[in-house]
């Protein structure tokens, strides 16, 4: 706009309204309000603008009538802009300005919550006739608004197979952190799996209030076409079994828990499965290759006749190994110690499982090996390994309950018949948590360090390992960098 239309030199007519203005509880049958003189004109409030209520694509809103001042020359021409809460927007000459300019506005003033909110409003003409113009500013007039935004509740209830589809139950009530239901509107719940179709639905605290009797007459969430099974997607709240159907994760997602998380406000939801670690299932490795060689599967050969494999994925459902293995050397995979039931060896050139008259695993050339053990489809895989490999003398335990010596707390060899590669200390005993790596050679140019514990993949110059008090056999690979603290 040009510089002449805000010069002080300007004509500038101010009129406010003294007058009160009435309650507007009820915003569908209000009258419009009183209006405000504006020069020779005047402004009026219109009734409470919903946005609930109004088509989520409209682009206008009315926020107030304008009957424009009077001018004596017809070369003059009228702009409006509004003041909300002292924010300029556009006004148009019908009274209307953008709705989601508004709708934005009213959110970041107030929140997203569907309440009547009130923004003080001011509306300023400038008449203009291209050389000279005139300004002429209302007085203030109310601009009531209601947010769109679904009605979130205070409270929501997970009901189904996880709880017996006991009704009214609190033992799964879903969080969202605390706080204002709008300003955070996600909820989560954990609920266990029950090895079978784990059917449910979520409600709100006012279907939990209407109490057993009335509990299936009220609001449910959960799919808008009955038998989905979707894990992802948008729900619907509504009459149970008529707007909102059941959820369903089925029992072929393996899974100990299931995380629920429902967005409110988006009317989104997503169901994780969680599987909890555990303790990793080990299996070990036996043979005339192995440790010492003497094919001894005793309970108590661990780290001199029998090498563990290492958990090898978050969920410990995979295993591997990285050692040298001398041509023609035979060796199996052993589930227990003490016992040949469960096994892996030869047959007819492929590797098989539980038979007893399995010949050994043999390389057919020297090298280093990877095997890797995926427990989840039961598949054993041996591939040439061709990464750097270094050969240690020693391997120790630096840590705060040492002193950080490199060369103290001395890991034993597991290995004796070929290149070693595997480390144990047996009874490592902390009285408190403390912190270590893995060293070796007495010095810090090769040491190993990760942030996770009692399983983890350490590298060169990593984070301290977190060591929680308690007593373990400590198992450690140079070549994978893995290791994993058994508690005894």
């Amino acid at each position: 706009m040009k510089k002449f239309l805000y010069i002080a030199a300007m004509t500038m007519l101010l009129a406010s309204c003294t007058e009160d203005f009435k309650d507007w509880a009820n915003p569908q049958s209000n009258p419009q309000g009183e209006a405000v003189t504006f020069g020779t004109g005047s402004v009026a409030p219109v009734d409470v603008i919903d946005f609930t209520q109004l088509p989520a694509d409209i682009e206008m809103v009315k926020v107030c009538d304008i009957t424009a001042p009077a001018s004596n020359d017809t070369t003059y021409k009228p702009e409006y802009i509004i003041y909300l809460n002292d924010q300029p927007f556009v006004l148009n000459m019908d009274g209307t300005m953008d709705a989601k300019e508004l709708q934005l506005f009213v959110v970041q003033q107030f929140g997203q919550a569907p309440e009547v909110r009130e923004l003080t409003a001011r509306v300023k003409s400038v008449m203009s006739n291209g050389t000279t113009a005139t300004t002429i500013m209302s007085g203030e007039f109310p601009v009531k608004v209601i947010p769109n935004a679904p009605k979130i509740s205070s409270a929501y209830y997970y009901v189904g197979t996880s709880n017996g589809w006991t009704p009214c139950d609190e033992t799964y009530k879903l969080d969202n952190g605390g706080g204002d239901v709008y300003a955070n509107p996600v909820f989560t719940v954990v609920v266990p799996a029950t090895g079978e179709d784990n059917w449910f639905k979520i409600y709100s605290q006012e279907t939990m209030d209407l109490g057993v009797d009335g509990f299936w007459g009220g609001d449910f969430i959960g799919y808008a076409v009955n038998g989905e099974n979707e894990l992802t997607g948008n729900f619907v709240e509504g009459a149970n079994d008529q707007v909102a159907f059941a959820f369903m994760i089925p029992a072929s997602i393996r899974a100990d828990k299931y995380r629920l998380t429902f967005d409110m406000m988006n009317r989104t939801f997503e169901f994780e499965p969680i599987k909890e670690l555990g303790t990793p299932d080990l299996w070990y490795l036996v043979g005339s290759c192995i440790g010492d060689g003497s094919w001894g599967n005793a309970a108590d050969a661990l780290g001199t006749a029998l090498i563990p494999m290492y958990p090898a994925s978050d969920n410990y459902s995979i295993l591997s190994y990285i050692g040298y293995f001398p041509a023609g050397q035979g060796f199996k995979l052993i589930h227990t110690p003490g016992n040949w039931d469960e096994q892996w060896g030869m047959g007819d050139g492929a590797l098989v499982k539980n038979d007893g008259g399995s010949s050994d695993i043999k390389m057919d050339e020297d090298g280093y090996y990877e095997i890797v053990y995926d427990m989840e489809y039961d598949v054993v895989t041996i591939t040439k390994y061709t990464g750097a490999v270094g050969v240690f003398n020693i391997m120790g335990m630096p840590g705060d309950y040492q002193d950080w010596n490199p060369g103290g707390t001395l890991m034993s060899r597991m290995s004796s018949v070929v290149e070693n590669h595997d480390w144990i200390i047996k009874g490592a005993t902390y009285a408190t948590d403390t912190e270590l790596k893995f060293a070796a050679d007495a010095g810090w140019n090769n040491n190993w360090g990760s942030s996770t514990f009692p399983v983890g993949a350490g590298v060169n110059n990593g984070p301290n390992i977190p060591v929680a008090a308690g007593t373990y056999n400590v198992i450690f690979n140079d070549i994978l960098g893995r290791y994993y603290f058994i508690a005894q």
